[in-house]
């Protein structure tokens, strides 16, 4: 009787995955490659022309490589905005800091990431003129959106080593604050983000008259209407 490792299609399939994406990224290589070649060709042609040609090829180069990286970066920061919610607008990104630990493309890599927006004047006044109804006012309402404090201890997320046998025996209120490191910290893949962005994200989570919202992938966004401020993390 043949026995077949029930693990082999898995594992077949994952270096058919990784072969794939590997041939995928070598694609801008062979073509960065091959428009050199091509430029240092023309380059090196007689000199009939020979200006006008390198006028030619250098512009184009310019073109060909300038353009995808314009183009990668406009969508990086559209999907950074994106993270906003409707109808809060951004004035800027004060602050960003995202790590990654794996290969960046492969299910089950470790990733956190802090982000800092300041909103818009006119922004930042609508959300505080709503005052307790600015939950009800963003994309999913009351039923997604949640006022701060952030009290609730049993809450892993936020809480996530107060489980110890230490401090099961600790009495309702006792424990410490939540705060954004121990958030961002609580797989244990740790980023070092500024102690002022940290107190200010502290600050609005502790504090009364904030609201904040949770997504798949470990994300939380906190939206601060006294400071003016959207706080996006997530550690997953």
């Amino acid at each position: 009787m043949v026995t077949v490792d029930r693990r082999l299609p898995a594992l077949l399939a994952l270096i058919a995955l990784v072969t794939v994406i590997a041939l995928v990224g070598l694609l801008p290589t062979s073509l960065a490659c091959f428009l050199m070649y091509v430029a240092c060709r023309a380059w090196r042609k007689p000199p009939r022309g020979r200006t006008a040609r390198r006028v030619t090829v250098a512009i184009s180069a310019v073109v060909l490589i300038g353009l995808p990286i314009l183009a990668i970066e406009a969508c990086d920061r559209q999907m950074l905005l994106d993270r906003v919610p409707q109808p809060l607008q951004v004035a800027a990104v004060e602050y960003r800091l995202e790590e990654s630990w794996g290969l960046g493309f492969m299910p089950g890599d470790n990733e956190t990431g802090f982000v800092v927006y300041r909103l818009t004047g006119q922004s930042a006044k609508w959300a505080r003129d709503q005052g307790s109804r600015l939950g009800g006012r963003l994309p999913g309402g009351t039923a997604q959106w949640h006022r701060t404090p952030v009290g609730d201890t049993g809450d892993e997320r936020w809480y996530p080593h107060d489980d110890t046998l230490q401090m099961k025996g600790a009495a309702p209120g006792s424990l410490h604050s939540p705060s954004i490191a121990e958030y961002l910290g609580r797989y244990g893949f740790f980023i070092s983000i500024e102690k002022k962005r940290a107190t200010e994200a502290d600050q609005a989570i502790q504090a009364g008259g904030s609201f904040y919202a949770y997504a798949r992938g470990g994300r939380v966004t906190i939206v601060d209407p006294a400071r003016g401020k959207v706080y996006f993390a997530y550690a997953g």
